[in-house]
């Protein structure tokens, strides 16, 4: 039995030893770019239409009620999708699950461009949340399989930034796009970006390393006999469930505000035209691009998870109960509230480095999806309460600062829960 001990502990440090070497270099970053570009790619279509809601409002004859349902259809197919995707990472590895999440994506931006119905507007809305719900936890496992833990929430925060600018991508750039060709013609053109990011991820991405499936096998947990043993073992933890509700409220500002209502309420509440609203919520993007990698640096550096969640959430909150007074304040100090809001809405990255810490190596790609599934569930359920509260607060046909600032209430009180939820969360992080 000692010599078996023995054996299992050499071959093991063997492994851990290969890992640390394949773990350096420049090709790590490539494989991780790439697999994170889609993650861009994905977070553009879906933010795409808060510059042109007006617009499918008109063109489709919907109420804001309507609008958010039809919208919000992305989150409905994306969050029990997460199930799913985790074990399939897990299980399979990610080039061949990534590509092809990637041309259902773009098929899904086809149809909505294609829509002359509110069916097919929600057809496309569904397919585009079906391929993108692979994007996030594919970069994320992609990151666990080729990075050592101790950068895991920088890449963690470096993915979310790419994903957000890809959002902020999805505002003044494609306010532009569509105010010159129209919101069709500017579809069309996403269609084709899900087809060029399924090519690079094909010819880029690689087959999970020997060395990697080693490592799960000599911890003796993966289960070669039942492929949900993963997900067992992460909707048994009481901390995971904690910190997925923690994700989704900490992610309010970018789900809710700025994937659908926030140009509205930024044009409507300071008098600003819509194309200067958009380069306004631009900036919450950016801010948020800017606030993950560097909340995440400094979570890895000081070995410490819950402090840069907790005051990230909590600034947060405060910069978006700023925002409710933006009919009185000057628009520079709007803006200057929505990057604040952005940057420290960029702790919420750090909950997906928690996930991971907290499970093993054959369930970590399942670990992120539930925790993603909670953030797009959030998506769902609060797009159209959001668009529900305009549509009860409203006298007229059309919505005032006043209407969206009530609304807008539910977003610091969502920040300021998961702020304090923070207060139960054990510390990951280790030296």
């Amino acid at each position: 039995m000692s010599h078996i001990k023995q054996d299992f502990k050499h071959d093991l440090l063997v492994t851990k030893q290969i890992a640390r070497e394949a773990r350096t270099g420049f090709m790590p970053w490539i494989i991780w770019g790439v697999a994170a570009s889609f993650y861009l790619y994905e977070f553009f279509a879906r933010v795409a239409p808060s510059v042109m809601n007006e617009t499918l409002e008109n063109d489709f004859s919907m109420n804001a009620t309507e609008l958010g349902f039809v919208m919000g259809l992305y989150y409905l197919a994306y969050a029990p999708m997460q199930l799913i995707v985790g074990i399939a990472l897990d299980r399979f590895g990610s080039r061949k699950l990534l590509s092809s999440a990637a041309i259902i994506a773009g098929v899904g931006c086809l149809a909505f461009a294609l829509a002359q119905t509110t069916a097919i507007l929600g057809l496309g809305r569904l397919m585009l949340g079906i391929g993108s719900s692979f994007a996030y936890v594919g970069a994320v496992y992609v990151a666990t399989v080729w990075f050592p833990r101790r950068r895991l929430a920088l890449i963690m925060g470096m993915t979310a930034a790419l994903g957000t600018l890809g959002a902020a991508l999805g505002q003044a750039p494609l306010e532009v796009a569509v105010h010159n060709f129209g919101w069709r013609p500017s579809m069309y053109t996403a269609a084709i970006g899900g087809l060029v990011i399924a090519i690079l991820i094909w010819f880029t991405v690689p087959k999970r390393p020997n060395w990697f499936l080693k490592l799960a096998e000599l911890e003796n947990k993966e289960s070669t006999a039942n492929m949900f043993a993963g997900l067992h073992e992460v909707v048994s933890n009481g901390q995971t469930w904690l910190i997925s509700i923690i994700s989704l409220l900490l992610y309010v500002p970018i789900s809710t505000f700025g994937a659908l209502w926030g140009d509205a309420y930024i044009s409507t509440s300071t008098g600003v035209s819509d194309e200067k609203a958009a380069w306004a919520m631009t900036m919450l993007f950016l801010g948020f691009a800017a606030g993950g990698p560097l909340l995440g640096w400094f979570s890895d550096k000081y070995n410490t998870r819950r402090m840069p969640m907790f005051l990230g959430g909590g600034l947060c909150a405060a910069s978006m109960a700023m925002l409710l007074l933006a009919s009185t304040l000057p628009f520079w100090l709007t803006v200057f509230f929505l990057i604040l809001a952005g940057f420290f809405a960029g702790a919420q990255a750090i909950t997906f480095a928690m996930s991971v810490e907290q499970h093993s190596t054959y369930c970590k790609a399942t670990a992120v999806a539930f925790v993603n599934f909670f953030v797009m569930l959030g998506g769902f359920i609060l797009q159209p309460l959001f668009g529900a509260m305009l549509d009860f607060t409203s006298k007229t046909d059309s919505y005032t600062a006043g209407d969206y600032r009530i609304a807008l209430v539910v977003l610091p009180l969502c920040l300021a829960l998961g702020t304090l939820l923070c207060r139960w969360v054990k510390e990951t992080s280790t030296p």
